[in-house]
């Protein structure tokens, strides 16, 4: 094991998150944008292994659930139900997953075909489908998911502060996130240095900070490009501008957005305003047309000073080109090869870890097959609509974070490893469970507790 450069900020994480319930759910918030970084990083089959920090910091939720479990357990006054709706069908999703990773590979070796997990989508490498390494580690961070959801639901559910605390975190990541992009794009230009050894210690997975399009700088801020940064801010844009939570965070998150070149983001943008304005009822009309009048100044500026500075390089080639790009026609061809390979397993998929695709979809097909992609369908929709139904402002702030998550990930995101979802799909879950309390045993109707 090697330590690398982010280990003494990661200390910092932990100990905060290892003070209380409430100050883990903090520190996960912020260290889900961490996603390029990795306290260590192993050697394991001849590659190089890393986690990111929001992952590892699951052990720690872990034993403050354990303490948590026991302390209320003796607590007669405390009441929280069981396993959410959602939750059931996470867990099955999750089994599914996992066996799917230890035994498809193997029934399906050398008769399947499928793309290759690890390297670019765009070599488009169809070969026999065989059981490795990577069917392991991906069934192991399925279970992370699960854990990270589970726990923070619990945890929301038993703390009054729960949902302030988990999204005020979210909030300093975001914001950190920001900052950092913009600096990236400065010192891109203005010859400083960047701190690959601290923000992209994780060498285990493939990251490119250094990415450009055509002649402008792509911004990948704290993430390992600028797709996954268009992931997790259309999420947050959903929930901080859209949602009305924090609308000033949320319109320099749209900023640096329109900055990143993220033309998934861009897409992925659009489609969750278009589904905001015609199903949000929460925000007052005046407060809509506000919050769309900023959207669209900040966007048409942008379009202004690409047509001014850059004779619109930014606008056709990644949007109304994007399709006949290099990387269009390769996500296109990888979707199609993944969907190749779920009619060849007779729609059982080949496992976790044994292919991917471009897009979340695709990929489920191609893994987790029929069964997988129905049970995921059923934890989102029933999440997202509970949270719709709340009516409370935190719900539907949440709702349409997870909209926008879910949009991105649809659209062009196959991992399954993205920890800011999960952690926010948990705060909403466990939010709709403090809602629905109700007596066990004949004791009284259940009360928060006080926030540590």
């Amino acid at each position: 094991m090697e330590l690398t450069a982010f280990f003494p900020f990661f200390l910092v994480l932990l100990g905060i998150s290892l003070r209380s319930p409430l100050h883990w759910l903090a520190a996960t918030g912020f260290a889900c944008f961490l996603q390029g970084a990795s306290p260590f990083v192993l050697t394991a089959g001849g590659r190089m292994a890393g986690m990111a920090p929001a992952y590892l910091l699951t052990a720690v939720g872990l034993l403050h659930y354990l303490r948590e479990r026991l302390r209320l357990g003796a607590d007669t006054q405390v009441a929280v139900r069981g396993w959410s709706v959602p939750q059931l069908w996470l867990l099955l999703f999750t089994a599914i997953g996992v066996f799917g990773a230890v035994f498809l590979p193997r029934v399906f070796a050398g008769v399947v075909h499928a793309m290759g997990s690890r390297g670019s989508i765009n070599e488009a490498a169809f070969t026999p489908v065989g059981p490795s390494g990577t069917n392991i580690i991906q069934a192991f961070y399925l279970v992370l998911n699960l854990l990270l959801f589970s726990i923070a639901s619990y945890l929301v559910a038993t703390r009054e502060q729960g949902v302030r605390w988990a999204l005020k975190g979210v909030a300093y990541g975001l914001a950190f996130a920001c900052l950092l992009g913009l600096y990236q794009l400065i010192a891109f230009y203005a010859g400083l240095p960047w701190p690959t050894e601290v923000i992209n210690s994780n060498t285990g997975v493939g990251q490119f900070p250094d990415q450009m399009a055509g002649g402008i700088k792509r911004i990948t801020s704290t993430f390992w490009e600028p797709s996954l940064l268009g992931y997790n801010f259309v999420g947050c844009l959903g929930l901080f501008l859209l949602g009305g939570r924090a609308p000033a965070l949320g319109l320099l998150a749209l900023c640096v957005l329109m900055l990143s070149t993220s033309s998934l983001g861009y897409f992925g943008l659009v489609a969750l305003v278009a589904i905001w304005l015609v199903l949000d009822k929460g925000t007052s009309s005046g407060a809509k047309a506000r919050i769309g009048t900023a959207l669209a100044f900040t966007c048409l500026a942008f379009v202004g000073i690409d047509y001014l500075w850059l004779d619109s390089q930014a606008l056709n080639n990644l949007v109304l080109n994007k399709a006949d790009s290099t990387s269009g026609v390769g996500r296109s061809t990888a979707d199609a090869l993944a969907l190749q390979t779920f009619v060849e397993s007779a729609g059982l998929g080949v496992g976790v870890g044994s292919t991917r695709a471009s897009s979340f979809l695709a990929t489920l097909l191609a893994t987790t097959g029929l069964a997988g992609v129905l049970a995921f369908g059923a934890f989102a929709v029933t999440l997202v609509i509970g949270c719709y139904r709340s009516g409370d402002n935190e719900s539907r702030q949440m709702c349409f974070a997870l909209i926008g998550f879910l949009i991105v990930w649809i659209i062009a995101i196959p991992d399954l490893v993205q920890a800011t979802f999960w952690l926010v799909a948990g705060v909403a879950s466990g939010h709709l469970r403090s809602q629905a309390r109700a007596p066990v045993f004949g004791h009284p109707r259940a009360q928060p507790c006080a926030a540590q």
